[in-house]
């Protein structure tokens, strides 16, 4: 038979109206996830590399290869759709996440293969607006056969002495709770903690019989 389809929708923080609206239209909440904020005034905790890899500056050869690197690691994660050729050129091309100098990327160094990554960013003009100064460190990911060593959690300690480096005052991700990998438990290892809770709420999609 054919897969279920729903209908949709996220809402952030605690918006009673909102909640109440969707609920009395019969969705219901089915998934979790966090903005998290960590200062970047207080020490950075000790996260040495596991051996064996080794954290190289991003040059243009290694785009793709750091793409496809990522797109390999999300694969298990909630909500994954297969990347297309056209979302490549458009990674390459966003003025705000393509920030090739934030990034920390991790290579094997016997195999030569992208280990992990974490890529920073900087919303200035969300900053601007909303007078702060936050970086993000996203697009956080570890392909399988290095996971379970240490490394995300070095990638994610040096993104921040990056953004300390551009005199950035605190850093900010988001993440799934049932996020596969145990992210949530990591990121609050190393300081974030949680500033606002976001709900995914969902109804089936009732259809009309065919006649």
């Amino acid at each position: 038979g054919e897969s279920p389809h729903y209908f949709s929708t996220w809402l952030e923080g605690d918006t009673p109206g909102a909640i109440a609206l969707l609920t009395g239209d019969g969705y219901l909440p089915t998934r979790y996830g966090y903005g998290m904020v960590r200062s970047l005034h207080k020490p950075l905790p000790y996260a040495p590399l596991p051996p064996g890899v080794e954290i190289r500056p991003v040059t243009p050869e290694h785009y793709r290869r750091i793409w496809e690197a990522d797109r390999e690691a999300f694969r298990d994660h909630f909500g994954y759709v297969a990347p297309t050729e056209l979302d490549y050129q458009a990674w390459l091309e966003d003025p705000m996440t393509f920030r090739p100098d934030l990034w920390q990327v991790a290579w094997d160094i016997e195999s030569g293969e992208v280990a992990g990554q974490v890529r920073s960013f900087i919303n200035t003009e969300e900053n601007a607006k909303l007078n702060r100064s936050r970086g993000w460190t996203e697009f956080i990911s570890t392909r399988r056969p290095w996971r379970r060593q240490g490394l995300a959690r070095a990638l994610l300690v040096r993104s921040m002495e990056v953004l300390q480096q551009h005199q950035i005052e605190e850093a900010a991700l988001g993440v799934d709770a049932e996020n596969p990998n145990g992210a949530l438990q990591l990121y609050q290892d190393v300081g974030f903690e949680i500033e606002m809770q976001s709900t995914r709420y969902q109804r089936p999609v009732y259809r009309q019989p065919a006649y």
